[in-house]
């Protein structure tokens, strides 16, 4: 038996002449279900089967997941013909070394730059291949690697563009390729300068005019577990499919197994990998101690009312607690709500603030509550999207913590949990973070970074002893001991010790 392997162009394949039950068999071998997916109502009426499907019954599937399906077409008997439409004529640019860009003061520390093996290795592998993805923790100079990948290649007329998640670091980016001579330009909300060799742009600003990636031999993606999301994975996968050079930068791949494909499919599979704990340990990262403090809630008036009213057995307080909050909203939304446990985490957070070289930043979830606990602390600074809406103006809180031992800013994680460069943190904070594995280790990141007086780093991961808190703490935990980092539980009865003070 003959099949036909059309290659439409860099992101898509036909497989023609299949079987029907072959086709079949792919159509469920490379189907995922879709996270959360028995919440869709489209599911709850029997509309989707709740998968995403990566092989179509049209025999359509990815260019970069042939790796895995050629071998098990020819398992079945088939002969493989390949029709390869791509026009494009593909370079492989010379390997970097670590002095590539000796000439150039490195910004941190006035030395001539010289990457690090990590850095050259994880470049190389890419150049290697000609796409693919390095995962490397945070602190490990992804955007200096991004920086070596987009030189080689525009040393050959390549036209790059780099796409991050939000406006603060397309300045950050563009800022450091700037500095190792890259001839960079900005496509935003604020700026479109196309005309340089080199341009970093948002998954934003690239939603509103897609066609925009067409001007591009070569995409880099940072932070590239954004592309499971929806528009970055479209943009990827329609807008940008003749575009032949293709990577992605993470910290943190996604859990998810529709999320990990998503990933996959867009600019290919993991080609070297930076673990955290391996940088820890080898002095390049800073030392990483967290404590997990579980505050108790005292439901016990709550628990007094209603057996008043209860007409039947109660049940016991420990039952009453488990069951007290329907859901995870509403229990959010009593916790942030708190007067005293507000009043608990403000001194809490004064208490790292005091001590020596005390710069706090705490990360908490959503805009109301974190004005609740700024108001709370004197001299504290909030950073979010309302209120600093600014990307300059939000710069110049984070260069504070260069000169400053006792400052206090707290931000929204959306804002500041991901990618934002800043080395002198002493105390990070994560109030009521939530389970999601890329939230959780992004913002871990935000403190690893080194500085001249800084070689550690102290977590705190602050949440509740109510259910669904205690459940997203276990998740945490378990994300903790996979990364290896050093960890602790302890609880903490904060409203006997804000009544104390």
């Amino acid at each position: 038996m003959q099949i036909r392997i059309r290659i439409l162009n860099e992101v898509s394949v036909v497989v023609l002449d299949l079987l029907p039950e072959h086709v079949d068999y792919f159509y469920e071998k490379y189907s995922v279900h879709a996270p959360n997916y028995f919440f869709n109502p489209r599911y709850k009426l029997g509309q989707w089967d709740g998968k995403i499907r990566f092989f179509h019954k049209t025999g359509k599937t990815y260019l970069y997941l042939l790796e895995d399906l050629l071998p098990r077409i020819v398992q079945l008997g088939y002969k493989v013909v390949l029709e390869d439409l791509r026009t494009s004529a593909i370079i492989t640019p010379a390997e970097i070394t670590a002095d590539i860009f000796k000439n150039i003061l490195h910004p941190d520390d006035n030395q001539p730059t010289e990457l690090r093996e990590h850095q050259v290795n994880a470049v190389n592998s890419l150049i290697k291949e000609g796409y693919g993805l390095v995962v490397s923790s945070t602190g490990s100079g992804k955007t200096l690697m991004c920086a070596a990948l987009c030189h080689q290649y525009g040393q050959h007329g390549i036209k790059t563009l780099t796409i991050v998640p939000n406006r603060d670091l397309i300045h950050q980016t563009r800022k450091t390729y700037l500095h190792y001579g890259l001839d960079t330009g900005e496509y935003s909300g604020e700026r479109k300068t196309l005309d340089h060799q080199h341009v970093v742009s948002t998954w934003q600003a690239l939603k509103n005019a897609p066609n925009v990636i067409t001007m591009f031999d070569m995409v880099v993606v940072d932070e590239a577990h954004g592309l499971k999301g929806h528009v970055l994975s479209t943009i990827l996968t329609d807008h940008a499919a003749k575009v032949p050079y293709r990577f992605g930068f993470t910290g943190t791949l996604p859990k998810e197994k529709s999320d990990v494909w998503a990933v996959h499919v867009a600019v290919g599979p993991v080609r070297y990998k930076v673990p955290a704990a391996e940088l820890i340990e080898k002095g390049l990262l800073a030392k990483i101690n967290i404590n997990l403090s579980q505050l108790l809630e005292d439901l016990t008036d709550e628990f007094n009312a209603f057996v008043d009213d209860c007409p039947t057995e109660p049940p016991t307080y420990a039952e009453f607690k488990e069951g007290y909050f329907p859901d995870f909203s509403s229990e959010k939304s009593f916790l942030q709500h708190k007067a005293d446990r507000i009043t608990w985490l403000a001194q809490y957070i004064e208490a790292k603030r005091d001590a020596k070289k005390g710069n706090v930043l705490c990360l908490v979830d959503n805009i109301a509550f974190g004005r609740k606990l700024v108001a709370e602390i004197q001299g504290a600074i909030f950073v979010n999207g309302q209120d600093i809406k600014s990307v300059k103006d939000r710069k110049t809180v984070y260069d504070m913590f260069s000169n400053n031992d006792d400052l206090v800013v707290i931000a929204t994680v959306h804002i500041a949990g991901t990618g934002i460069d800043i080395h002198r943190i002493f105390n990070l904070m994560l109030v009521d973070i939530g389970k999601s594995f890329i939230r959780v280790i992004q913002a871990i990141g935000r403190g690893l970074r080194l500085a001249k007086d800084k070689d550690s780093v102290l977590i705190s991961d602050i949440s509740s002893d109510l259910k669904y808190s205690r459940k997203h703490m276990r998740e945490r935990i378990k994300y903790y001991k996979e990364s290896l980092y050093p960890h602790k539980v302890s609880k903490v009865n904060y409203v006997k010790l804000v009544l104390e003070n």
